[in-house]
């Protein structure tokens, strides 16, 4: 067993705020360890991987692994696929013989993946290279509309209950805490820990709104959900423009179906006080100098807002599968960190009205717990070097905080 070595299973990320946080969390680990992230042959054309950073590219499965795979061809591909990256991770397991196993959103989401990922932990727990912490790490707001929801939580459980050292849950448990989603009928016995959220390390408290742009942001994440917003904003600035003259930026992203992109070019073509483009390089950098932010309410997008106290308009994604934005917004709103729009009331004229309304808000200041790379880290260096986790690092727990 090589103790500094750290394996960290991110997988299949759809969501880039999941593959940003994961980035972020593997940037800090690599401080004190020698870490080996193995990630979906699509992620590092979205994020910037650090170089102390060592990548390891998993095959992409041909479909979706959240979706309903019936069709018998795909279903055969999607298997040999799962069984490649099955392969490949027990390769780099044994190469690596890591200290500690960090395993991301798993077992709690992404269970079509379980063949993949199960001999992996199964390995680690029994210590077939030695004595291996297993750890999982994820977000608190897991929102699950599926009909076996039960079941699926039920199942989590009896996987982290076997396998799994600890969960480390990357939220500041005043804004979201895991036991509000996750409720298997026997309570976990795995320990369980709030550490905080997960946000970069950049300074923007030298940024001046006044000294940026005088713009309105509108984004999407990666922008595969981001097409009806888009074009709605598209309508709204043709009726703002002519009365405000203030510019709107469109960040569209890198996911951002091709179909859709060459529509929003179409679309924007000629169009007075609109500039469009694909990525940024920094976007907390961007929110901060913009005059107002009109998103989705992503992880990332979220804390976003709340660093930079950029007057933020939540218009979640209506796609069951990012539900869970609804339910941050909504929480964002409450501690005065933005407005909501709901999906359902979208058009071009509630838009317009509503970034008009944004123009004379003024967020309050939260004071959320954002060191969840450092406290994360934490817990797993005293989770290696003592035997009672629990009594030992539970002071980092931010349950007593309060935002503001």
């Amino acid at each position: 067993m090589n103790r500094n070595a750290l394996m960290y299973c991110c997988r299949s990320e759809k969501h880039i705020g999941n593959l940003q946080r994961s980035i972020e969390l593997a940037r800090k680990l690599s401080e004190s360890h020698d870490v080996t992230m193995l990630i979906d042959e699509e992620g590092p054309v979205l994020v910037d991987v650090p170089e102390s950073v060592q990548l390891k590219m998993l095959p992409a499965p041909p479909v979706d692994p959240d979706s309903n795979v019936f069709e018998f061809g795909r279903t055969e591909e999607f298997k040999a696929s799962i069984i490649a990256r099955r392969d490949l991770i027990l390769e780099v397991l044994e190469e690596l013989k890591p200290g500690v196993v960090i395993t991301d959103n798993f077992p709690f989401n992404q269970q079509r993946l379980q063949g993949e990922v199960l001999p992996l932990i199964e390995r680690a727990h029994n210590g077939i290279y030695g004595e291996c912490l297993v750890v999982c790490t994820t977000d608190a707001i897991m929102v699950d509309e599926s009909t076996n929801g039960e079941n699926r939580a039920d199942r989590a459980a009896g996987l982290l209950d076997k396998y799994y050292d600890t969960v480390i849950v990357q939220s500041d448990p005043v804004f979201a805490r895991i036991e509000e989603f996750f409720k298997p009928r026997n309570a976990l016995q795995t320990p369980l820990y709030h550490a905080g959220f997960v946000v970069p390390e950049q300074d923007t408290s030298g940024l001046d709104p006044a000294d940026g742009s005088d713009s309105i942001l509108v984004s999407a994440g990666d922008g595969r959900y981001g097409g009806v917003l888009f074009r709605a904003a598209v309508e709204a600035q043709k009726v703002l423009w002519p009365v405000s003259e203030r510019p709107m930026k469109i960040v569209a992203g890198p996911r951002l179906p091709e179909e859709e992109w060459l529509d929003l070019c179409v679309r924007t073509k000629g169009a007075e006080g609109i500039v469009l483009t694909r990525l940024v390089d920094d976007m907390r950098t961007e929110m901060a100098w913009s005059r107002c932010s009109v998103s989705q309410c992503g992880y990332n997008t979220a804390l976003n807002a709340a660093t930079t106290q950029t007057p933020s308009l939540f218009i979640p994604c209506q796609d069951r599968q990012r539900s869970e934005q609804i339910v941050r917004a909504q929480r964002l709103v409450y501690w005065g960190g933005g407005r909501l729009l709901m999906p359902h009331h979208l058009n071009n004229a509630s838009l317009a009205h509503e970034i008009n309304q944004l123009l004379r808000f003024q967020p309050r200041k939260i004071r959320f717990d954002t060191d969840g790379a450092a406290n994360t880290v934490n817990l797993i260096e005293r989770a290696m070097h003592l035997s009672d986790i629990g009594s030992s690092s539970s002071h980092l727990s931010t349950d007593g905080r309060r935002p503001h």
